[in-house]
């Protein structure tokens, strides 16, 4: 009985142990915070991610959803922190959007909604 149960436990432990590794990337802290007003138009943008990731690509939209040119290409190695130099903006409504590739290939997106008061 005790080898069973012991057994059971070096099975069971592993999996337990498990989720904590196999957890995708989250967003850990964002230079912009989601649905803000600024006062002024932001020179960049900065996401920090909980672990190394991959950027794969990164996008910004007006209210109209008509996208503006970024001066940005997303590195190729992977790393926990972003920033992406933003274009001067109007007053008006933004979304910067992203999607990042994790180690193990998922793809997982993300966005942060803004408005640069008048």
């Amino acid at each position: 009985m005790k080898r069973l149960l012991l057994a059971l436990v070096a099975i069971m432990l592993p999996l337990v142990a498990a989720p904590p590794a196999l957890a995708h990337t989250a967003v850990r802290e964002t230079s912009i915070t989601d649905n803000s007003t600024l006062s002024a138009a932001p020179e960049n943008f900065t996401v920090t991610f909980s672990v190394a990731t991959g950027l794969a690509n990164v996008t910004l939209t007006n209210a109209a959803g008509r996208n503006i040119a970024l001066d940005y290409t997303p590195p190729h190695a992977m790393t926990t922190s972003f920033t992406i130099p933003l274009p001067t903006l109007a007053s008006g409504a933004y979304t910067i959007s992203w999607r990042t590739m994790a180690h193990d290939g998922h793809v997982m997106p993300g966005a942060i909604h803004f408005t640069v008061a008048d």
